[in-house]
């Protein structure tokens, strides 16, 4: 390898909450800066998790907007100014607009490589112009990824890629900070209670009416347990209403979109709960995993390749009430059974799935591609 870093350009269309999010998160923070130079770019919003990245002092550009009402179709043309400016060597696209614009760089820029990780879980039940995009440019990227097995062969079957044309690489994360919100289970109403607890988007995909059905079973079935639910999203005043519907309001906890939530709220779980429809692979759930959490999750993408049903976690079909019902209330009865759930599952992140897992294997991918070893 030569002495001189890779400057690397990590791109999205924005950075608001979400998993993909999340992954960027972990891996602009998780990259080796004596060997990287590494710049985070939004082409349009920087959000919440950008901000979280520029106060934790990562160089992050967004792209200038066009006025109101207006809509760019250059933007590759702002992408490729950031490109030059900065000497990149390396970009690292996560959504489709990205992976569009960077490859249009690419072929303005000869020796720019591109490199793209599909975050997508729900094949081929997307916008049909994404997956055309998709289908043409992903065939002028370099390299690309998925972040999980089942993803892969899903895109395999989608796109016709071959073995040797896309990889895999695992979502990984970081181990909690320890700096916990002790009030919050006074917040959820959980103090002499166990708390169910979930962070999630207020989005279809996530089962969060699921979650509520299931929370009055438990209660109807005589349990005292809280549940929250962190997060933020278009959802809310209809999960607000089926909420007092349900007659939860005391039981179930809505506090909002919680920076560094799983350092600060994923802690003070129990147990915790994500009853998605679909998945990619998710980063939340890794953050469970490595909090020691005893995970109940639907049998959906790459949650059963993560968790060893009945090992490190338990399985149940998705927006099966009665299986989730069932599942929760084994963990929430039998402490000792929850416990080593938990601690296999800690063990397992650590093993496969942590963020320096992740950041090494891109780092050497990056090599590659700029030429540097």
């Amino acid at each position: 390898m030569t002495s001189q870093s890779v400057n690397v350009l990590i791109v999205a269309s924005h950075l608001w909450i979400g998993g993909a999010e999340t992954v960027i998160r972990h891996l602009a923070l998780g990259l080796d800066r004596r060997r990287f130079n590494v710049t985070v770019c939004t082409l349009k919003d920087r959000g919440r998790i950008g901000d979280e990245l520029a106060n934790a002092g990562v160089d992050i550009v967004t792209l200038p907007q066009p006025p109101a009402g207006k809509v760019d179709y250059l933007t590759f043309r702002k992408l490729l100014h950031v490109v030059r400016e900065r000497k990149i060597d390396v970009v690292h696209t996560h959504t489709t607009h990205g992976l569009l614009d960077a490859c249009l760089c690419k072929l303005l820029k000869p020796g720019l490589r591109v490199l793209h990780t599909f975050h997508f879980g729900n094949y081929p039940h997307t916008q049909p112009r994404l997956i055309l995009i998709e289908r043409i440019f992903s065939r002028v990227a370099d390299r690309i990824f998925a972040v999980g097995r089942a993803q892969r062969s899903t895109l395999q079957r989608v796109f016709g890629f071959s073995d040797a044309k896309i990889g895999t690489i695992w979502n990984g994360v970081p181990w909690p900070s320890g700096d916990v919100d002790a009030e919050f289970r006074i917040k959820a109403n959980a103090v002499n209670r166990p708390l169910v607890g979930t962070i999630a988007t207020f989005i279809d995909q996530k089962g969060l009416f699921d979650l509520l059905d299931v929370a009055r079973r438990i209660k109807d079935s005589g349990r005292d347990v809280a549940f929250a639910v962190v997060g933020e999203g278009f959802l809310r005043p209809q999960l607000e209403a089926r909420r007092r519907e349900l007659g939860l309001d005391g039981d179930v906890y809505l506090p909002g979109w919680i920076t560094n939530a799983a350092d600060l709220v994923m802690p003070t779980f129990d147990v915790f709960f994500q009853p998605s429809h679909w998945e990619a692979m998710s980063v939340v759930i890794l953050e469970a995993m490595a909090a020691g959490k005893p995970v109940v999750a639907t049998r959906v993408g790459e949650n059963p390749t993560v968790i060893e049903d009945e090992v490190d976690g338990l399985l149940v079909q998705s927006s099966d009430i009665d299986d989730m019902t069932a599942a929760l209330c084994r963990v929430i009865d039998d402490a000792s059974f929850a416990a080593r759930l938990g601690a296999a599952a800690r063990q397992k992140v650590a093993q496969q799935f942590s963020v320096e897992h992740m950041a090494r294997a891109y780092e050497q991918v990056y090599l590659e591609l700029a030429g540097a070893q």
